[in-house]
Order: C-alpha cells, then structure tokens, then sequence
C-alpha cells in the first residue's frame, strides 16, 4: 500500500509539471490553487479528532504541485521575453552550462544561460536558458561568458531551452574561472595528447572520453556509421564529461 501511494504521488506530480509546462498561463493560478487546497488541508488535519491515513500525503501532494507550479510561473516570464525573439537577429551575452559539443552542421553547439539579450547594440538584463550553435572557437568551457550575435528561433513548449541561436559572431568575453578553468585545462591537456596518439585512435578516444568529437576523420566518420558505432561519440561521450 505504501508502493502505491508513493506512485501515486509520483503520477500526479508528473501530471500537473507536465500541464503547467505545455500551458504555462495556467502555471500561477495552478500554485495558488494548489497552496490554498494545501492550507485548508492543513487546517483540517489538525482539527480532526481522528486523523485519516494519507490525510498528510494529500498535503504534501498540494505542496509539492503548488511548488512546482510558482516554479513555472516565476520562469516563464523571462522566457516570453527571449520568445518574443523568434525569427530576429539578437545579440546576448551567455554563461556556458555544458560542455560544448561540435554537431552535424559543424557548429560548435552547448547550452547557456543569458545574462543579457536584446536587439545588435541594445541588450538588457535577461535570465533564461538558451541553446547555441555558433563557428568553433577556442574557450567556449563551462563557466566561461560568451557574446553571441545570430539569428534566433523559439522552441516547442516544453523544451528547456526557451530560445535557440545560430549564431554568427561569436567571442569569448570571460573565459571560465575557478573549478570550471581547471576542469577546462585538464580537459585540453587530455585531448592535445589524445591527438599524438597512432590513428584511430587520436581521433576516437577525445570523442568516447570527452565528447570532442573534432579530431574524427571523414572516413572513421563515416566506418562508424556504417558499422552502428556513432552512437559510442554521439552520446556516450558527451555524457561522461
């Protein structure tokens, strides 16, 4: 019995992040809801003579989806902000929060956080996360500030990212400090020697250790495909960072 209840919590509270992600209007009015059902609730229990079993999981459930939904509603904002961008050139300045990863188009891609975002040459106090595919360029690391100026394109509900640039300038304006500048130099000494060792090797272990994915020649490229094997860089190593 306490499985289930346990998965019921669960189900609901997948359910109402699910509906106040793909209907984010709905999102404040949901946590105040929520809150208020959860006060009453309380109230009621402490009042009651004989208590009912579950009667407290039923106002951790409101809690939580209240939570949950002040969550959305307080996001949301900043993110019509960015969406608000769809289809116009932009200039942002970002924080990398991943590790960046060349793609398919040859863009060096990685998710951000804006710090500020507005029209080439008017930028102004905007916290959101974003999504980048800009030329490669050395010291794009986590932690690191990068402005971007390209072209933006909104996302589907329910993505993370609340924006997608491609960007067409790019320059790092602080590079990563800190723990993230050591992980970076670390990282960089591992795929410079990486890249001395006998091919396939050079090119392969950066992609399956790290996700650098740079040094894979056209031909290994294309071997792996045909052998099922892109899969080892395409995912596993981005994942092992």
């Amino acid at each position: 019995m306490k499985d289930l209840r346990t998965s019921l919590l669960a189900l609901v509270l997948w359910a109402v992040a699910l509906a106040v992600i793909f209907l984010p209007e709905i999102a404040l009015a949901a946590a105040c809801a929520c809150a208020s059902l959860a006060a009453v609730a309380a109230v009621a229990l402490m009042t009651m003579r004989r208590r009912t079993r579950g009667a407290g999981l039923i106002v951790l459930t409101l809690l939580c989806c209240a939570a949950i939904g002040a969550t959305v509603a307080a996001a949301q904002p900043q993110r019509d902000v960015l969406a608000d961008s769809d289809g116009r050139a932009v200039e942002m300045i970002v924080e990398v929060a991943s590790s960046a990863s060349v793609g398919s188009d040859g863009r060096l891609w990685f998710d951000a956080q804006t710090l500020r975002v507005g029209p080439p040459g008017q930028l102004s106090a905007v916290s959101a996360p974003v999504r980048v595919g800009i030329e490669p360029i050395d010291g794009a690391d986590l932690g690191a500030r990068v402005r971007v100026a390209g072209q933006a394109k909104s996302v589907d509900a329910g993505e993370r990212a609340a924006l997608v640039v491609f960007g067409t300038q790019a320059e790092i304006v602080a590079p990563a400090s800190g723990i993230f500048a050591i992980a970076a130099t670390t990282r960089a000494d591992f795929i410079t020697r990486a890249t001395r060792l006998p091919e396939p090797g050079a090119g392969l272990l950066p992609g399956l250790a790290v996700g650098d994915t740079r040094a894979v020649s056209a031909e290994l490229n294309a071997a792996m495909l045909a052998s099922g094997l892109s899969h080892l860089t395409a995912v596993s190593g981005p994942n092992c960072r």
